[in-house]
């Protein structure tokens, strides 16, 4: 098993989890790789992390020293086949580490195929390829009392658009006044053939390994937006194995050996095109 921490939020929630199920007595350390994360959602512009891994080590390694890890001088490009735009890297609060590449120079469209390609000053380089699905639908948002307690709330996104059984869907909320900006839901990945007739899904809060007291229920007053996003296979198996090693490496009888899948050719990571629709609901008694 290679030994290391992704830096960017949604692979670091991940590899923190593996870190806590491996536990202590690492011998074996893999050097350092290039993680490249990044998307382009339909009709918006791309987004692109690229850092290093960080080895996993018997020694104490605080999250306040990862932002080192974060490659600032890549040479970032997305193609659409008929033009090439060049991505600025920028400080952003809204990621973890706060460091993004992207531009304004290229939208998504679905249907058409997006090249990444990522040149570092070392000479490393990684490119992937995705094509962006035609859009989901949220047809409307949803909400009913949670078990729980009477301030909070069960949040449900109806699918529309034509669903068909072979469609694979993710989902990523974020609340108003939160960090980070949109984050994964919690079981937040289904297929067509999944949903109910009237297209129900359930929309949870995104977790955050750090959150002791977790809920994936939603607070009255919270306003809540929704991004429902059409995936391709690459896409529900990256996202498969994330759920599968959030919940798998709290169990230690069901270890997390595995990488997460990559379709990025040179380095670890991701790059997919995403066929969003987005909504928001304020969550009310």
């Amino acid at each position: 098993m290679n030994r290391f921490l992704f830096v960017s939020m949604a692979a670091l929630t991940a590899a923190l989890l593996l870190l806590a199920a491996c536990g202590r007595g690492f011998d074996d350390v893999a050097g350092p790789q290039l993680v490249v994360e990044g998307w382009i959602d339909s009709g918006r512009f791309p987004v692109v992390m690229v850092s290093r891994t960080v080895p996993i080590t018997d020694d104490y390694q605080s999250t306040d020293n990862l932002a080192a890890s974060v490659e600032r001088w890549a040479r970032v490009t997305v193609s659409d086949g008929e033009r090439e735009a060049v991505l600025v890297g920028m400080a952003d609060e809204g990621y973890f580490p706060p460091y993004v590449y992207t531009t304004s120079d290229l939208r998504g469209v679905p249907g058409r195929t997006y090249r990444l390609t990522v040149d570092c000053p070392d000479g490393i380089h990684a490119e992937a390829v995705t094509t962006i699905p035609e859009p989901a639908a949220i047809d409307s948002l949803a909400f009913v009392p949670a078990p729980e307690a009477d301030t909070l709330r069960q949040l449900y996104a109806y699918v529309g658009g034509g669903r068909a059984g072979a469609d694979r869907y993710r989902v990523f909320t974020q609340v108003l006044g939160s960090p980070y900006g949109y984050r994964p839901a919690y079981l937040g990945l289904a297929t067509g053939e999944m949903l109910p007739a009237n297209g129900r899904m359930p929309v949870n809060r995104g977790r955050l390994n750090m959150e002791h007291d977790f809920t994936p229920y939603f607070a009255v007053g919270d306003t809540v937006m929704v991004k429902l996003a059409r995936i391709d296979g690459d896409a529900y198996r990256f996202w498969r194995g994330y759920e599968d090693m959030m919940e798998l490496s709290r169990n230690p009888f069901f270890p997390v050996t595995a990488n997460l899948h990559s379709n990025v050719s040179g380095a670890l990571g991701y790059w997919f095109g995403y066929g969003s629709a987005f909504g928001s609901v304020v969550i009310s008694r």
